[in-house]
């Protein structure tokens, strides 16, 4: 995983806690003004509860402390800040936000580290006090380079210029001792060709002989190495030697230890990560076994109700136009756009739920978001106000609607999140543009998308705005930063928007509001599909004669459900649960055009039952309705078994639709 790192923010402030100036990149964290900053004291804007730790790092008491920041919008920014050069009167401070967790992991880091430098600062001052006038170093080995452990008595500078600098054969006595794991002993360092390139530095910081030695784990290691610098050339004495050696034996155990510790401490984190990912995938898991049996009972009674519906429909189309009549009529085909509803609801769980499947058509934008503005007003607070930006003419994209609407829908949600109680505003804008292959790539860099037309949604606030960190995690499978079991996380919103050939990304500034942007491919004007006719239209499909098997458990579904085909002139043979569809298909198999059946069934469920069937005849074309969800039906067969799958509650012209289609598609 890559590390992001922010600009830094400089600070150069008075030792008394007095600002003289800073960067930008500082004054846009907090959000005033290079001017506003600078009329007050840095300790000003710092809370009370940290200013002591501030005045610490300014008198250099400790290398660096975690302070608040006062922001423009009243609240705080969390800072870690480090003094990086100090001199008489000032000094430069960097500094760099963190979140909440990486606070927790910056002090949970800080307590080891800080025993372990702690310990190195000792055992330098334990050598150096037995060695009046001398100055020890320990530098740590990381990846290849020196990383500074300790070097209390050298100057800064010196111990600027080597951290972080490559070991080799030939580098200085530490660089050497480290890559042969051999004492190294340098008498006179203007005149040793090791110290070829540190040798100027070596002057300005007063030292003219430097012994080393590493230090190794107990497996024999190499961790790093322990010098001893001389004021003057000279050469060792055998008790100095005996002493580095045994100091470095000693340095080794700590750093050993120290390393074990952040490793257990690194592994505790990664299993306490881990732990919230399962209980989270625990949850979804849950949900969806809850969603699920829930969708089947709730889709089969909406399907009954909707069956029923359109049959009342049906019958009354046989009666003499009347007021009477219409008046029923339009009674009922509010029953029957209810029913569509809370089946489109019933799909939206089992999505949110991982159980759901895409069902993709060709959807115009704008009837989509006509659909959300009276769902989303009423949840808006009455301070939000909802606008509209869209493409005038029809905009058509091929998706699955009920998923659209949860992107479209969680967005807008999470826009009036950001505005909380505050008075806002939020634009949904749409607009159809094209795209080359090059503009794609710098919005998403990791996906081959095809140059073309595309569908770009917006959704703009301005709320509160997201923080560096919050920015970078966003799209992060389980990272949310809503309370728990609120929402679509954002990470599945991406993975919507991918699965249907599209892109999301965003813009945020802190104070000033975010914009979530979704392309998504737009359909050409040369591939709109015709308005198919009705399927009303007789002169469209010729159904007369076809004889068709449906099999249901649910009792009304098997009454309504025929019923309502036979006016469709289908001969309808029913079967109350799978293994009485097989008997009454093994009966006479080549009498039948089509077979509908349910999913769910005693005895034998739809798939069994499927399989048998498709034995006898592989001729008959075979559907299945499913209460739950398609997820998993098309996976079970064999795709020259299945030739359609639906989810209740299905509208009888949808059913009609999907046989004629079924029958053709058999016999071509």
């Amino acid at each position: 995983m890559t590390k992001h790192v922010d600009l830094p923010m400089i600070i150069r402030s008075s030792k008394a806690g007095g600002f003289i100036r800073t960067n930008a990149s500082f004054a846009d964290k907090v959000g005033f003004s290079l001017k506003e900053i600078s009329e007050k004291p840095l300790l000003d804007w710092v809370i009370i509860e940290d200013r002591a730790l501030l005045i610490d790092l300014l008198e250099g008491k400790i290398e660096d402390c975690y302070i608040r920041h006062r922001t423009k919008d009243g609240n705080f920014i969390k800072l870690i800040a480090r003094i990086s050069e100090r001199q008489e009167s000032d000094c430069l401070i960097l500094a760099r936000s963190i979140n909440a967790k990486a606070q927790r992991k910056h002090l949970g880091n800080n307590s080891e580290e800080a025993n372990v430098k702690s310990t190195l600062h000792e055992i330098a001052h334990i050598v150096e006090a037995q060695n009046p006038g001398y100055k020890c170093s320990i530098l740590l080995l990381e990846d290849g380079h020196f990383v500074k452990g300790a070097g209390p008595s050298l100057p800064e500078d010196y111990n600027y210029a080597i951290d972080g600098f490559a070991i080799g054969p030939t580098v200085g006595s530490c660089g050497t001792a480290i890559y042969w794991n051999i004492p190294v002993i340098v008498c006179d360092i203007q005149k040793d060709p090791l110290w070829l390139p540190f040798a100027e530095l070596a002057k300005k910081a007063d030292v003219h002989a430097c012994w080393s030695h590493p230090f190794t784990s107990k497996s024999g290691r190499v961790l790093g190495a322990l010098a001893l610098y001389s004021p003057e050339p000279r050469t060792p004495t055998v008790e100095q030697l005996e002493l580095l050696k045994a100091i470095a034996g000693m340095t080794g155990l700590a750093v050993e230890r120290g390393r074990a510790e952040e490793a257990l401490r690194i592994k505790h984190e990664q299993a306490l990560e881990l732990e919230n990912q399962l209980r989270q995938a625990a949850k979804m898991e849950a949900l969806g076994v809850l969603a699920g049996g829930i969708a089947h009972d709730f889709n089969n009674v909406m399907a009954s109700i909707l069956a029923n519906s359109e049959l009342s429909l049906l019958i009354l189309d046989k009666f003499p136009d009347q007021e009477e009549k219409i008046e029923v009529e339009l009674k009922l085909n509010e029953i029957i756009t209810a029913s569509h509803r809370a089946g489109n609801f019933c799909k939206q769980m089992l999505s949110y739920a991982g159980r759901g499947k895409a069902e993709k058509k060709q959807s115009e934008i704008g009837e989509l978001i006509s659909e959300i503005d009276s769902l989303v007003q009423a949840a808006l607070s009455k301070k939000t106000v909802l606008q509209f930006d869209l493409e005038e003419k029809p905009t058509f994209v091929i998706g699955d609607e009920n998923q659209l609407l949860q992107v479209i829908m969680n967005l807008i949600t999470n826009a009036a999140e950001s505005i909380g109680n505050n008075e806002g505003r939020i634009v949904l804008s749409s607009k159809v543009e094209d795209y080359t292959v090059d503009a794609l790539e710098k919005l998403s860099p990791n996906d081959d998308l095809p140059a073309g037309p595309f569908v770009r949604l917006t959704v703009t606030d301005n709320g509160s705005g997201i923080d560096t960190e919050t920015k970078i995690r966003l799209f992060d499978p389980f990272y949310t930063t809503k309370s728990s079991g609120r929402g679509l996380g954002l990470s599945a919103v991406k993975g919507i928007i991918k699965m249907h050939g599209g892109v999301i990304y965003l813009k945020s500034e802190l104070s000033k509001g975010t914009s979530f942007t979704v392309l998504l491919p737009a359909v050409k004007s040369d591939d709109l599909k015709e308005i198919q006719l009705s399927i009303d239209d007789d002169s469209s499909v010729q159904k007369a004669g076809k004889r068709i098997l449906f099999a249901d458990d649910e009792p009304a579904l098997l009454l309504a459900i025929p019923e309502a085909l036979k006016h469709y002139d289908y001969d309808v043979v029913k079967a109350a649960d799978g293994q009485e569809a097989v008997d009454l298909f093994c009966h006479s198999p080549e009498s039948f055009d089509c077979v509908v059946m349910d999913y769910n069934m005693p005895r034998l469920n739809g798939r069994e039952a499927a399989e048998r069937i498709f034995a006898v005849n592989q001729a008959v074309p075979i559907i299945l309705i499913s209460g739950n969800s398609n997820t998993g039906i098309n996976d079970d067969f064999d795709e020259t078994i299945l030739s359609a799958s639906l989810q209740k509650p299905v509208a009888i012209g949808q059913l009609v639709e999907t046989i004629e289609i079924s029958i053709t598609n058999k016999h071509k």
